[in-house]
């Protein structure tokens, strides 16, 4: 592994762990720490060296834990080589921002942790994001930065479209639409479709509950086969919780366990807490000791999981989270579009959890955008280039239901079909 170089005389842990995502995560190389030997390297700036070339580097209130400076002084972005990245230091020094902070700004969501403003599901949303008020929501800018640092150092093998991976992944919030409930439930809701006119989930109801037709969100042997023959793993988060309205609405425990037993023969199945378990700690608890398979790979319910909770995913034994990204737009909340160490801001200190960002969701094209399905595959498109050109990782969030045709979510099948064969090829140029 090819090292770089960064010389400063006492850099602090946020400082190492910028470092450590910008130079081991992002571009492969092994990161020394040595003192300056150079009376203009100061506190106030970090020379970055590999080879013969180097770059002078200020620092941020941020790489010091001065949160409260950089609150006051408010996070500025700067642009550079047509992209724009936080963190501005203006001085007499290569670079006009410190790309340390820049990382532990966008990684750790250092402003997510010092703002209040949240939806009615307690999530941060994109578009009060910096890095949507900046353009840069839809490019993985940590990722982007690293590479033009990488051009800077003359470093000879840098990301690009060879090292692109697409992960695509499938929530079940509700297993099926019919199928598992009991037979009171099943006459009940019989006659609520007649007396609603819903003619057509009456008959589909009636079919599958009489006729042997399948439920139309038992999705999971078309994605399973359409996964495998592209060559791509099937991996799901399944929701298995107590039934509590309007949110956790899926199938008893006891009917969840079946459908797990049964993908578990050819899906990598994960948990995915229910929407009453983030924050608290009770039902949290209760919901992982019950799951049935292993509980190390999490996705939580509505997106609902932040940095707040991960010291509390280590504390229980979780190794991967997917729960990053944003409800109300695509695009990347991180910064990074592939997996990374977590760290916590309020102890200074690298947690043993890795994030796994996601770019897209489907219900953010439908449901909160309102995008046909044809612009849609546009938008996913548009994602996935960017992830290319940085050689980075494409992860997609999609539910059972959407591929289903039925309902709402009439048309969609071929969105999904699409998106996979643009994700796969990516460049649509």
């Amino acid at each position: 592994m090819s090292q770089v170089v960064i010389k400063f005389s006492s850099p602090t842990e946020r400082m190492r762990y910028g470092a450590d995502l910008v130079f081991r995560v992002c571009l492969g190389l092994e990161v020394i720490w040595e003192d300056s030997d150079d009376a203009t390297n100061s506190n106030d700036s970090y020379t970055i060296c590999l080879g013969l070339k180097s770059i002078s580097c200020p620092i941020h209130s941020i790489s010091f834990s001065q949160d409260e400076q950089a609150l006051s002084a408010r996070v500025k972005w700067v642009e550079s080589n047509g992209n724009k990245f936080p963190c501005e230091v203006l001085g007499l020094y290569d670079l006009q921002y410190d790309p340390l902070a820049a990382a532990v700004f966008s990684a750790c969501r250092w402003e997510e942790t010092h703002s209040d403003e949240r939806d009615e599901h307690g999530r941060y949303r994109a578009i009060n994001s910096s890095a949507h008020e900046h353009g840069m929501l839809s490019r993985p800018l940590v990722e982007n930065m690293a590479n033009a640092l990488a051009v800077e150092l003359g470093v000879e093998d840098i990301p690009s479209e060879k090292d692109y991976q697409f992960i695509p992944t499938i929530d079940i919030d509700i297993a099926y639409a019919f199928k598992g409930r009991s037979a009171v439930h099943s006459v009940a809701a019989s006659f609520r479709d007649l007396l609603l006119f819903r003619f057509q989930t009456f008959t589909k109801r009636f079919k599958m509950l009489f006729m042997g037709a399948t439920d139309p969100y038992d999705t999971y042997n078309w994605l399973s086969d359409l996964h495998q023959s592209n060559s791509l793993p099937s991996r799901c988060f399944v929701l298995r919780a107590e039934r509590s309205r309007p949110y956790d609405v899926g199938l008893a425990p006891s009917q969840v366990d079946v459908l797990i037993d049964s993908l578990l023969k050819n899906w990598t199945v994960g948990w995915h807490p229910s929407y009453a378990a983030t924050g608290n700690d009770n039902v949290f608890s209760a919901e992982k000791n019950e799951f049935p398979c292993d509980t190390y790979e999490v996705r939580t319910h509505f997106l609902r999981g932040n940095t707040d909770i991960w010291p509390q995913l280590v504390e229980s034994g979780v190794t991967h989270d997917y729960s990053m990204g944003y409800a109300d737009l695509p695009g990347f909340r991180a910064g990074m579009s592939r997996p990374y160490p977590a760290f916590d801001l309020s102890k200074n200190e690298p947690l043993p959890l890795i994030i796994h960002p996601i770019a897209v969701m489907d219900s953010t094209l439908k449901s909160y955008m309102n995008l046909t399905p044809e612009e849609a595959v546009e938008v996913v498109s548009d994602i996935s280039d960017a992830v290319k050109k940085v050689g980075g990782t494409m992860v997609t969030l999609w539910h059972n239901t959407s591929v289903s045709d039925y309902g709402i979510w009439k048309g969609w099948r071929d969105v999904y079909i699409d998106v996979l064969n643009r994700c796969l090829t990516c460049s649509h140029d």
